[in-house]
């Protein structure tokens, strides 16, 4: 594998953004104790599930070298994540609500961003104007965090 500017660009990215999510994921495990009754009672397992396949095929879709099918799953999984966002704030759960709303919204939220971002990126890719196997890594990035950010704020709230 050849290392070029855009591949190098991007590792040393993806490096900074790993420490910024993982301490994200360190502030919701340290109040984890303090959120969990409002996390538990608002928060939709089973359709976040269906979501999170949606994003991990996405990666398998972009391994495979097609990104029509990796931008729609992606969208389907934006979608999702905003269903849940919607959900809970019929709910009464903001940001502003307490310990869960505040870490909850902050984590997923800074993730739904660059998922976005992400999106966005693969759209360029598709017109050929930026390197696929620099935003290739990047989308595999963006999957990676959302399976510790699911198996940390989701499963391991209803374990």
């Amino acid at each position: 594998m050849t290392w070029t500017k855009a591949k190098l660009g991007m590792s040393m990215l993806i490096l900074a953004e790993s420490v910024f999510f993982f301490m994200l994921i360190l502030s919701f495990i340290y109040f984890r104790s303090e959120s969990l009754k409002t996390a538990a009672a608002t928060l939709h397992l089973p359709m976040t599930s269906i979501y999170t396949v949606c994003l991990l095929a996405s990666g398998f879709t972009l391994w495979r070298g097609r990104l029509a099918p990796t931008i729609a799953l992606g969208v389907i999984f934006l979608l999702g994540q905003g269903r849940e966002y919607l959900a809970l704030l019929q709910s009464g759960v903001t940001m502003s609500q307490g310990l869960f709303g505040t870490t909850f919204f902050t984590v997923t939220g800074i993730h739904v961003i660059h998922a976005a971002l992400g999106l966005i990126l693969l759209g360029f890719v598709s017109f050929g104007r930026l390197a696929a196997p620099a935003i290739a890594m990047f989308w595999y990035f963006v999957t990676a965090v959302w399976v510790v950010v699911f198996a940390v704020v989701y499963l391991w709230t209803f374990v």
